[in-house]
């Protein structure tokens, strides 16, 4: 036995009720967000976490059984060896989880167990991803959410007093109320301040068409976005390639793919200009550097995803700050406490920026307290 023998592996679920405040945007409302959380601790009291990004949302039930299932073939073994055990998870499921949620499953225990191995050896994640590549990353307010006019203007004059340099919007209702909106927050953030928009379409139930898509982008160009998100649904992988070539707007997505395997696809239709990874999701660590490695060679620039809590958050801000080519971070502003109240260190934005952590692992605690205050609400779902 070593201090990094696992002695534990568990999933903890929590609910964040959004109340009367529900988010909204084309593709639905979020009334409740469950945050799974999964643990490994180890013989001497390291504890490392991931996050399970949609599983937590869409299916928490499903992310803690499967979690459960994972947990013998960790039992008992060393936390620092992650390719052999992240192997292990992924050989003894390879006949009925060799995609979708398993493997993001699989993927959010690889990343608790770098964090002990992080910890273990008293440095942030990102040395061992290679290395600081970078003392601060640009950081962009990722909101504008379905709101109103004046809620909208408040926001927006909230990320200039915030500091903020980058602001990332939500679009896909109709070209008459994307422009508007679009129109309106160019307006109120001035030409300094760079302007990106998504159209969720990955995870819509009736997504944009290409040439749907094209319209909206054309329609919005004139204001200078920096890319468009999302602009075709998660498998039409043809459809957002036929996009990118009739725009000059730079196109990106990514978020909802799962593994290389699901990726691989966009870099064959030459479909992106930034690729959006999340260990949290996509399916781990060693994962999201593949894609990242294959990317680079398709001169595709990277923007980890990272709209969860602070879980999420370090293990995609770890992998950036490790890749000299990424040049971005995504900061949610949907408002959810666990964002802070997880962190052990607060995310501190100073001129639009973020500095490289220093903590070690991924700098995350849980206490007894947040799972009481945060307490699951059995039959919460994703959607209200």
């Amino acid at each position: 036995m070593t201090e990094t023998t696992i002695t534990r592996v568990h999933c903890h679920l929590l609910t964040q009720d959004t109340g009367r405040s529900a988010l909204s945007w084309a593709g639905g409302n979020l009334r409740y967000w469950n945050t799974a959380l999964v643990e490994v601790a180890t013989e001497s009291g390291l504890r490392g976490f991931g996050e399970a990004y949609y599983p937590g949302l869409s299916a928490p039930l499903a992310t803690r059984a499967l979690v459960d299932n994972f947990a013998p073939l960790l039992l008992g073994e060393d936390a620092r060896e992650t390719t052999r055990l992240l192997h292990t998870m992924r050989a003894k499921s390879r006949a009925w989880g060799n995609a979708g949620i398993s493997f993001m499953v699989a993927g959010s225990i690889e990343v608790a167990l770098w964090d002990i191995k992080a910890q273990a050896l008293g440095v942030p994640l990102h040395d061992l991803l290679g290395g600081k590549a970078h003392d601060a990353i640009t950081v962009y307010a990722s909101g504008g959410m379905d709101a109103s006019r004046e809620q909208t203007i408040a926001e927006m004059e909230g990320y200039l007093e915030r500091g903020f340099r980058a602001v990332k919007i939500r679009v896909g209702r109709s070209i008459t109320e994307d422009v508007e909106k679009v129109r309106l927050c160019r307006e109120v953030l001035g030409r300094d301040v760079e302007l990106m928009v998504d159209a969720v379409m990955g995870h819509n139930p009736a997504p944009f068409s290409a040439k749907e898509a094209l319209a909206c982008i054309r329609a919005i160009e004139k204001y200078d976005i920096s890319w468009f998100e999302d602009p075709v649904g998660n498998r039409d992988h043809e459809g957002c390639a036929f996009v990118r070539r009739n725009t000059s707007v730079p196109i990106a997505a990514g978020e909802t793919a799962v593994g290389v395997h699901d990726f691989l696809p966009y870099f064959e239709a030459g479909a992106l200009d930034y690729v959006q990874p999340d260990p949290t999701h996509s399916g781990g660590i060693a994962e999201c550097l593949t894609v990242a490695a294959l990317a680079r060679v398709n001169d595709v620039r990277v923007i980890y995803h990272s709209w969860g809590m602070a879980p999420c958050l370090a293990a995609n801000y770890a992998l950036a700050f490790a890749d000299p080519r990424t040049s971005y971070l995504e900061f949610p502003t949907h408002g959810l406490p666990l964002v802070e109240e997880l962190a052990d260190t607060p995310f501190r934005i100073v001129d639009g920026r973020i500095a490289a952590p220093t903590a070690p692992g991924l700098g995350v605690s849980l206490t007894d307290e947040l799972l009481e205050k945060y307490a699951f609400i059995e039959g919460s779902t994703f959607w209200p």
